[in-house]
Formats: C-alpha cells, structure tokens, sequence
C-alpha cells in the first residue's frame, strides 16, 4: 500500500512537471509578442513599477490591478521578481508566475480527489484535460490575471474543503489566501463570491448543520479578508470599488476599434500595410476602420513587421500567416469599398462582436446573454473573421466538460447533494457568476476569456460530487 502511494505520487508529480514545462515552453516561443493579448503590457509594467514606487503610489493604474493593495502585489510578485533578478527578462518571469500559480490549480484538484475510490484514472484524465482547454492554457501562459483568479478560487474552495472535513487551521488559512487575494485581483467577482457565502451559510445555520464549520467560514472567507483588505489597500482604490456600478459596466460600448493606414494605390490596393512599417507612402495612405476583428489586425501587422520573429516563422509553417493575410485583404477590400473607410466583423446574431447585456430589471433578459456566455462563439455559422472563428473551434470542448459535469450529477443522483455545504456553495456561485456575466459582458472577445473563470467552480463540482458519494458510502457501511 505504502509502495503504490509512493509510486502514485511520483507519476503525480511527473505529470505537472510535464504540465509546467509544456506552458513554459509555449510561453518562451511567444517572446515579447502582446498582440494576442494587448493588455499583458500593462501588467508587464506594474510588475516592473511596484517596487520602485513608494507604497502609497498607484503604479497599477493602468492594469487591471488598478484596485489592488500595494503590498498584495509585493507578495504575488515576489516570485518573478527573483526571478526577474537572475536576468529572467520581465515578460517571461511574470509568464512563469502564471504558469507555477496554474500548476498550484492543477495540483489542488488532484488532491481532492487522491485517494478516492471513485477517483479512477478517467477522472485524473479529465481534470488534466480540462486544464489543456486552448482559452486556458493561453490565459495561464501569460501575464494576465485569470491564472491568480483561478488560484485563488481554487484555493479557497479547497479550504472550504479542509473545514468541512473537520481540518480547520488548513481550511480557515486557505479560505483567508483565497478570499483575500480574490477582493485584491477581482473585487467584482469577490462580491459575488461573499454574496453565495452569506446565503449558504444562513441556510445551513437554519437547518442546524454544520453550525460551527458555518461560523468559521463567514470569519475566514469574509470578515477576515475584508478587514485585511480594508487595512492594506489605498484610498483610491477603496473610492474605485464604492463608486462602481453594474448598470454603468453593462452600458458601456463593446465595440472594439481599430484604426489603420492602408496603401491603396494601384494593383495592390487591395493588400494594404500596416502604417507602422514604414512602406505606406504618404501620398497613397488611406485610413480604415476596423470595427472588432482587432487580434486579426494586430497578429497580421506584427507579422508583417517582425519577418524574423520566432512567432512569425511559427506561423509561417503551420500557415497561419495565409489565413491572417486572406482575411486581411478581404476586410480592407470591404472597408476600401465602404464610403466611410470602415468594415465590421459579423453582422450575425450569434457571433456579432458587440454584446447585448441583459437588465437587472429585467430577469428574463439575462437568458440569452447568459446563453452566448457559456456556449459561444459558434463554430461555422456567420463570418466572424479568423480570429473568432479559431476561438469558437473550442466551444465544443467546453459543451463537452459541461456534459461530463451534468453526466457526474446523473451517476451520484442519490447522494442528496444539495444536502452538502460545498455542493450547494458552488452551484450557487456559479449560477451567480453567470448571471453576473451577462449583465456586464457588452464584447464576444472579452466574453471568450472571461469564461475560463468557469472552470473553477465547473471542475471543483465534479471533483466533489465523486468524493460526496465516497463519504456517503462509508457512512452506510459504518452504520451496518
């Protein structure tokens, strides 16, 4: 027994080393290439400004870690600043953070579900997998923070975990980490976060169960976390967060921009260069507008200006670079030919770039948002340009792991799971996170990416139902 255990952590182990070094290998071949995510520049910089600023600086503005305390970021950071110190360039040490945090992820669901008899090799199978989802495994590749939000709900539903299984210093300690670094990183989702707990708990209080575990948990996953947060975070930010407001965040445009000169002189016109290349004259520039498709014009001028660049030669023998290049010279053809000098992406109902939010008012409008949230974009329907059409040949992956999901309530139909703490907690959280999301979701884009946060809640749920029925049957077998 003592020897499979051995052996069993050791391929264990194996396993997530071949999980990191696949990331940082990914990570590497990218190089100081953004376009895929633009928004990775900002976090670059606050990561190279945190600590030169004085605390009570802002150096975060910037970035979405505009609400986060000074000191968390110190801490977090801590990591790739070492990193970055042994000449580790700054993108790569900020992209191996992710990685390591994402591994920590990874490592936190396998061991929930070690030792399981209901835990077979399927099940392992399918948490490693769902982590190799594309959307994540590029999030958790690089500098943005859904690989801390993923670490942080992670933790902080394995701490709830440890608490009701009766280990409450590993418990309260993982619910604080959680919690206090999701109000730092995602204040918005924190609050739907606190939002399930506070109801979770006074069901279960009323019903008489579990009262202590109750109690620890509201001070753990939420007072504790808000008076740290509260005592460490500035004025500023705490002004940010007070002054925020759901209906302003769903009313804003979606529509994502970008303006381009084009050579349109001659036979070539239909071709185009980015004006940054320095090949447009100035006597045949004319100025384009694109309204989305904003990753496809990004990836074809950083091709185009950086012949050389690891990323180009890539995409040069896959091909990628002709299917960037034809939708390229079809959208300028279209925008050459509009009167305004301006093309859109996708006229189509289910891949249109721009998002109709629903109302709060208004229950039933959240329906189809949340729909276009969970399931699109939709493979072969429309023409959403190439960036979204590779983003929706995923989407079948996740109506799959929603299937598996469903699938696991049907196999553990009779464990009475809305009887269980966890269960009830995280269904609840996410039905929360998705009604959340449609209300302030105005692009597909943005949209893709925010539902990699789904798989937290989406996994931890598989994960427990297996162990919930473990429970419930030596339970039985205890009371024979």
């Amino acid at each position: 027994m003592e020897f499979q255990r051995i052996k069993g952590a050791l391929v264990l182990n194996q396993w997530l080393g071949y999980f990191f070094l696949v990331h940082v290998f990914f990570a590497v071949s990218l190089g100081r290439i953004y376009v895929i995510a633009p928004d990775e520049v900002a976090y670059i910089s606050t990561f190279n400004q945190v600590y030169t600023l004085p605390m009570s600086t802002v150096a975060q503005s910037e970035s979405g870690w505009i609400t986060a305390p000074t000191v968390f970021l110190w801490i977090v950071y801590f990591p790739a600043k070492v990193l970055n110190m042994t000449g580790v360039p700054d993108y790569l040490s900020v992209r191996i953070l992710s990685i390591l945090i994402t591994s920590l992820s990874l490592y936190i669901f396998l061991n929930i579900q070690k030792g399981s008899q209901f835990a077979s090799k399927f099940s392992k199978v399918i948490t490693f997998a769902v982590f190799f989802i594309p959307s994540i495994f590029l999030w958790s590749s690089i500098g943005l923070r859904e690989s801390f939000i993923i670490a942080e709900l992670a933790v902080f539903m394995a701490g709830f975990n440890f608490l009701m299984k009766g280990r409450n210093r590993k418990g309260i300690l993982l619910l604080f980490i959680g919690s206090y670094g999701l109000v730092s990183t995602k204040n918005y989702l924190w609050a739907c976060l606190i939002v399930t707990l506070i109801l979770c708990s006074i069901v279960f209080l009323i019903q008489g169960s579990k009262r202590r575990q109750m109690i620890i948990f509201i001070i753990a996953g939420f007072i504790a976390p808000l008076i740290a947060f509260a005592a460490t975070t500035s004025p500023y930010a705490l002004n940010f967060i007070l002054h925020s407001n759901i209906s302003e965040v769903g009313a804003r445009s979606g529509d994502s921009i970008t303006q381009v000169y084009v050579d349109s002189s001659g036979a070539e016109s239909a071709k185009g260069s980015c004006s940054g290349s320095g090949r447009v004259s100035t006597s045949t520039k004319q100025l384009i507008t694109f309204h989305g498709d904003s990753t496809m014009v990004a990836l074809h001028c950083y091709i185009t200006d950086n012949p050389e660049a690891l990323f180009t030669k890539i995409s040069k023998v896959i091909h990628l670079d002709r299917k960037i290049q034809s939708s390229w010279e079809g959208k300028v053809a279209q925008a050459l030919a509009n009167r305004d000098n301006s093309v859109g992406s996708d006229d189509s109902s289910l891949n249109e770039h721009i998002l109709e939010p629903g109302k709060m008012a208004r229950p039933w409008t959240l329906i189809w948002p949340a729909f276009i949230f969970l399931f699109g974009p939709f493979p072969f329907i429309g023409d959403p340009g190439i960036v979204t059409f590779i983003s929706s040949l995923e989407s079948p992956l996740w109506w799959v792991f929603y299937a598996i999901v469903i699938f696991q309530f049907v196999r553990f139909r009779r464990i009475n799971f809305l009887q269980d703490p966890q269960i009830f907690f995280t269904l609840v959280f996410l039905a929360g996170e998705i009604a959340f999301s449609a209300l302030i979701e105005v692009n597909l884009g943005t949209s893709f990416r925010h539902r990699s946060i789904l798989l937290v809640p989406l996994l931890f749920l598989y994960v427990r139902l297996a162990q919930r029925a473990e429970e419930q049957k030596d339970l039985k077998q205890k009371s024979v």
